[in-house]
């Protein structure tokens, strides 16, 4: 969200523009369609709206041009081709560490087409406690899951963020999960009807069991799946 004031301190640094190029970029009706897609993105990211890694994805694409185009006419660099390689590492690192935290599983389970109709699908069954009081109860199915959330599939739709708590009982282990509902699946070729649900911070015991949990889910599913499995 700090990019329309971010940008032209690091073009001015970074970017070798000097302060016609500064001014310059400042007049750019593309730097300012850029601002509003990363004050969009930035706030979709923090609250986990599904739209938001689209803007995001569109934000990276239109600054790269950005800085392409302004290297090639505002900056007196005698290293062009240097800097614009380094803006795109710089690039590369936010999309992974944006990816790693936004993607999977919760927005983006790991679920093949084929498999969207879990027709032979590795699953684990689930119980979905929900509700400001936490008083209702739902049965689903656990598609995709991580230490950090899961997508469970169920014809229920849930409120963003409202309060949850997975009840999970698998591979000798029993856990109750708080969390919140981050997005609602509609059914499509790719994905099942279902809710992505983020999880709030556990304790070291429940963090140790649901390692457990998580690593015994996806080898079996990888071995469904035909993909050989490397001990660690």
């Amino acid at each position: 969200m700090g990019f329309p004031i971010l940008y032209p301190l690091f073009a001015s640094l970074a970017l070798d523009f000097g302060s016609r190029g500064v001014v310059a970029v400042g007049l750019s009706p593309l730097f300012y369609i850029a601002c509003v897609l990363w004050v969009f993105s930035g706030v979709g990211l923090q609250s986990l709206r599904h739209w938001s890694w689209y803007t995001f994805g569109a934000a990276q694409t239109l600054t790269v041009y950005i800085n392409a185009l302004n290297l090639v006419s505002l900056s007196e660099s005698q290293f062009k081709v240097y800097v614009f390689a380094s803006t795109l590492v710089i690039q590369m690192i936010l999309h992974a560490l944006v990816a790693h935290e936004i993607r999977v599983p919760y927005l983006f389970p790991q679920i093949k087409w084929w498999e969207s109709g879990i027709a032979g699908m590795h699953h684990i069954n689930a119980e979905l406690v929900s509700g400001g009081n936490l008083s209702g109860v739902t049965q689903g199915q656990l598609l995709d899951l991580s230490s950090r959330g899961c997508f469970l599939k169920t014809p229920i739709d849930f409120k963003h963020n409202d309060p949850v708590q997975l009840n999970l009982n698998a591979y000798e282990q029993f856990l109750e999960i708080p969390g919140k509902i981050v997005w609602n699946a509609k059914s499509t070729v790719t994905h099942p009807k279902g809710v992505g649900i983020q999880f709030l911070p556990l304790d070291r015991n429940l963090r140790r069991k649901l390692r457990v949990i998580v690593k015994n889910f996806n080898d079996k599913k990888d071995l469904e799946r035909g993909i050989s499995i490397i001990p660690s």
